[in-house]
């Protein structure tokens, strides 16, 4: 192989780490955002599998979007996700990628509850015409803990000591 041949396969791998690296973040986001069916349609294969713990498997981009988004109603109203320390390992040919994440969350249920959750993602990745997509996804959910003080507006100022 050429070092020029090289050089070309050791970026596109750099570049498939990046967009995966944004695919996880993008994740993020689309739950985050309401969440967002039409975010998260975009994020899943047609055939992906997402095992939510042991609360249920969604099957398919529409399934796995509309079952996201409509949780809403009976699950979490609201979270903030901390997607960190993505481990991100690509296949020989650069085409999947086998991946794990860990979660740190607030949430808020739709009984108005305040949780932290905590656990960790494992997932597929597949490269895409456009974009890379989560084939395979499966939260590990280690820890779901009431927060009884509930959140609280935001202050006007900061305490002053």
């Amino acid at each position: 192989m050429s070092q020029s041949a090289d050089l070309e396969t050791r970026l596109a791998r750099l570049e498939a780490e990046r967009d995966i690296a944004r695919l996880i973040a993008d994740l993020g986001h689309a739950f985050d955002g309401g969440p967002s069916a039409q975010a998260l349609r975009g994020l899943f294969t047609a055939d992906a599998v997402f095992e939510i713990d042991g609360y249920g498997v969604l099957r398919g981009a529409d399934g796995i979007a509309q079952g996201v988004a409509g949780n809403a109603e009976s699950g979490f109203r609201w979270t903030l996700h901390y997607l960190v320390s993505p481990r991100i390992d690509l296949s020989a040919d650069g085409a999947q990628a086998s991946l794990s994440f860990m979660l740190w969350e607030a949430a808020t249920a739709a009984s108005g509850r305040a949780y932290w959750i905590g656990g960790s993602y494992t997932a597929r990745a597949v490269a895409g015409a456009d974009r890379w997509r989560f084939s395979q996804l499966r939260l590990n959910a280690e820890l779901i803990s009431h927060y009884p003080e509930g959140w609280h507006d935001k202050p006007d100022a900061l305490d002053q000591a």
